[in-house]
């Protein structure tokens, strides 16, 4: 005989005992970061941190919905950068934030180990190619975002890539320059700049040649794209943060028909970038 519960009518004792004590597990089982995830962003809406403790990536946009500096850590490089860029007027600011547990390699690092370990996972950036990402135009389908991805020896010089770089000491500071082609913007020379602390590595991205749609139409221009992304450490897990910036145009571009929505697309890109790094923090330890 099937048991049913119907509105309006109280459990029996042992019932309500078993209900509670599932409760009560239930609660034991959510993620022990949830408290320090609430420590360190304090401003984010329960939902948020439903997502947040499930694996998802909250995120909002400049142009509409709340102020995107709750979902950066106070007092560090990308706050303060998430401050200048929601001041933006003409253009948009993307930010973003996930949480990830550290995995058992990860967690049994002392802290400026792990911080190497992450700092030189950010960095691998070769192992960016082959990254995809969910097309809507193409019917929600995944498809190739990331084609090459190497260092440069300047700015310039494409004759001469080089391999990723490995560090043997965590650096306060770093900086680099990135060639990457894709399948949105086509081949794009990139700068990256790094602001490190004990606890938050910021990597500053931003596009030095003008990035191009269908390898005409010029959708950002030099130095427009500011496209940052960060992880801050907590005790039991890592924040993944990202900021994006385009200042000084429209955020959609129209060119014979084609329309491409920038927030949409570098909120896509911005996914795809924090699976690849999720899938590299994974393999420490291996």
């Amino acid at each position: 005989m099937k048991m049913r519960i119907k509105s309006g009518y109280s459990l029996p004792a042992r019932g309500f005992v078993l209900v509670m004590m599932l409760l009560c597990v239930l609660m034991m089982s959510l993620p022990a970061a949830s408290e320090e995830v609430r420590r360190a962003l304090p401003m984010l809406s329960e939902a948020e941190y439903e997502l947040l403790a499930h694996g998802e990536m909250i995120y909002g946009i400049s142009l509409n919905g709340p102020q995107i500096t709750r979902y950066f850590v106070a007092g560090t490089e990308a706050a303060s950068r998430a401050v200048v860029a929601q001041k933006i007027e003409k253009g948009f600011a993307l930010g973003a934030v996930n949480y990830i547990p550290y995995t058992p390699a990860l967690k049994a690092m002392d802290p400026i180990d792990r911080q190497l370990a992450i700092f030189n996972a950010i960095r691998a950036i070769s192992t960016q190619e082959g990254v995809t990402y969910i097309s809507h135009r193409a019917g929600d389908k995944e498809r190739l975002l990331i084609e090459r991805s190497a260092y440069m020896a300047d700015d310039k010089n494409l004759n001469k890539l080089l391999s990723d770089p490995v560090a043997t000491v965590f650096p306060k500071s770093a900086h680099s320059y990135v060639y990457q082609r894709d399948t949105s913007f086509g081949g794009n020379r990139y700068e990256h700049t790094y602001t490190n602390s004990e606890r938050e590595i910021f990597v500053a991205i931003e596009n030095i040649s003008s990035m191009k749609v269908l390898g005409i139409f010029t959708a950002v221009k030099s130095r427009q794209l500011s496209m940052n992304m960060g992880t801050y450490q907590l005790e039991d897990g890592l924040l993944l943060v990202a900021l994006t910036t385009i200042e000084g145009r429209d955020p959609t571009v129209s060119v014979l028909g084609l329309s491409v929505d920038l927030p949409s697309a570098f909120k896509r890109r911005i996914v795809a970038v924090q699976n690849w790094l999720i899938d590299q923090l994974n393999t420490i330890g291996q």
